[in-house]
């Protein structure tokens, strides 16, 4: 064995310090002072699935339209879906069979006509609403990077498109942060203690990074520990150089590095463990195997997938949050988590492997979907079941225009999909744009060239802001400082006389509390 003692503690340090959120995160244990909470009384969840690469929003959600469908096979001539194999749906307001989900969405779609699931058309990072004529004369500041995975990956994670056009909160200044953990900072209050209000197990990291509260960062397979090996000299020296970290603990200079970080992370990996199991063990035996059975896929190339493992370890994490202390849980009240699905990238051969990703998407979403559908019967939660959403992000969407390699290339605005108990579903959300290419696409006042990337008409300020506020975000100061630039968006789409779309803070497709 040639790994040294001094590299290994190096190596170690850096994974342990993201799991201890803080120096005191084992206090949350026995406590349950969490604050008075509006809204709903029982526990709620949002999740993010991250499609890392840029999915193709443009063959998710197709019109069936003569028109439309017509100019769509011509700018697609071979990633074009053929009408019939398209998922029919059939949108409130929209005439029936008016737009057709891909192929590979088939469980989705059946969530969208019960009403459980929504689409929002042409989302995606904006500095102030703009027109096609602002981005071309550049009177309105773009995204940095705009097209850039990285750059727009960031975008999408931060909600802040142009750093340098935004007035940030003076406590985030200097400070990389995500929504998602800037919704955390001011959500910390209504949970027991210290637990981390975000769980990360993929995705992009800068979404749950907070500037007061930091996320839980754990592997797809829901371990919170050190890993085991089959390599006895490898765990030897783990666990030799591990009791010589702890020893540190009583050494004032450096309790608060190595010492304390390591202490508090073993202590809260070990609680969190023992919170997953006992509440686990709660809920009927019939509950727990048919939560198991849910996530076990038979598509072929499955043995693959990724996401449902993720989103297996969710529910769990889930279930362990939402359950009361008497009964072996955790007893937290609002939860965010994170998780990833790579691959969307397609320049080239878009057909078969879009095709594959957004059938372990659809598999995936619906058992999340349905595991929780199996939880709200479930009295070991009292009166009030636990509540969640999933939302989908990406980098971007995809042109319109197929490109000479049967794929297509980067875009801007695109379509995501929601999906939950409280989601107003079976509904399309924000404009879909016009899919008129001819003439160079010079009269399309959609698409910022003649390929066809989407001017995005709603912004992901106020697509994150729907889903922050139902989760308890409220007040103008809250949400200033978890969207900092959804205030001057707002302001500038009233001032200059856009729709009332992009007057809106929110987008309307979650349900009101009663």
């Amino acid at each position: 064995m040639t790994l040294s003692r001094r590299k290994f503690l190096q190596g170690a340090s850096t994974g342990l310090g993201v799991l201890a959120a803080a120096s005191t995160l084992p206090s949350w244990l026995g406590r349950a002072d969490a604050a008075t909470l509006g809204g709903y009384a029982g526990y709620r969840a949002t999740v993010c699935v991250f499609l890392l690469g840029g999915n193709d929003g443009n063959n998710v959600i197709v019109p069936l339209g003569a028109g439309p469908y017509a100019q769509y096979l011509a700018a697609r001539p071979n990633l074009g879906l053929d009408s019939t194999a398209l998922r029919v749906i059939n949108p409130v307001g929209q005439p029936a069979g008016s737009y057709g989900l891909h192929p590979s969405l088939e469980k989705v779609q059946a969530l969208f006509e019960q009403e459980r699931a929504a689409v929002v058309c042409n989302v995606g990072p904006l500095v102030l609403p703009m027109r096609k004529a602002d981005y071309t004369s550049e009177t309105v500041a773009r995204p940095d990077n705009l097209f850039s995975h990285s750059d727009q990956q960031d975008a999408w994670a931060s909600a802040i498109a142009n750093p340098s056009t935004i007035s940030l909160p003076l406590s985030l200044v200097g400070k990389a942060t995500g929504w998602g953990g800037r919704t955390a900072d001011k959500l910390a209050g209504v949970n027991p203690g210290d637990y981390p209000e975000v769980t990360s197990f993929g995705g992009k990291a800068l979404f749950a990074a907070g500037a007061e509260r930091q996320p839980m960062m754990v592997s797809s397979s829901g371990t919170l520990a050190f890993r085991q090996t089959g390599d006895a000299d490898f765990n030897a020296l783990q666990n030799d150089a591990l009791a010589q970290v702890m020893g540190f603990h009583n050494n004032v200079a450096l309790a608060a590095s190595y010492g304390g970080v390591f202490t508090t992370a073993q202590t809260f990996a070990a609680a969190r463990t023992a919170a997953r199991d006992a509440a686990w063990a709660t809920l009927p035996q019939a509950t727990r195997d048919a939560i198991d059975a849910l996530f076990v896929p038979t598509a072929q190339g499955s043995a693959t997938w990724t996401l449902h493992t993720q989103l297996y370890q969710v529910v769990r994490d889930l279930i362990a949050g939402a359950m009361p202390t008497a009964g072996g849980g955790l007893g937290v009240r609002r939860q965010e988590f994170s998780v990833g699905l790579g691959g969307f990238d397609t320049h080239v051969g878009q057909g078969p492997t879009q095709e594959d990703l957004l059938t372990q998407l659809d598999f995936s979403l619906n058992a999340f979907h349905q595991a929780m559908t199996l939880l709200k019967t479930e009295g070991a939660f009292g009166t009030s079941p636990p509540q969640a959403t999933l939302f989908t992000m990406s980098d971007f969407g995809r042109t319109l225009l197929e490109n000479s390699d049967k794929g297509s290339d980067h875009g801007w605005g695109s379509h995501a999909i929601v999906i939950g108990d409280r989601v107003q579903g079976r509904r399309l959300y924000g404009t879909f744009p016009n899919l008129d290419l001819s003439n160079g696409a010079v009269n399309n006042l959609d698409t910022v060239d003649a390929k066809g990337r989407w001017i995005p008409t709603l912004t992901v300020d106020q697509y994150g802001f729907s889903l922050a506020s139902w989760l308890g975000l409220s007040g103008a100061a809250e949400r200033d400082y978890a969207f900092p630039n959804i205030a001057g968006y707002v302001a500038a789409a009233t001032a200059n006389g856009f729709p009332q779309s992009a007057r809106a803070y929110k987008v309307g497709f979650m349900l009101p509390d009663v």
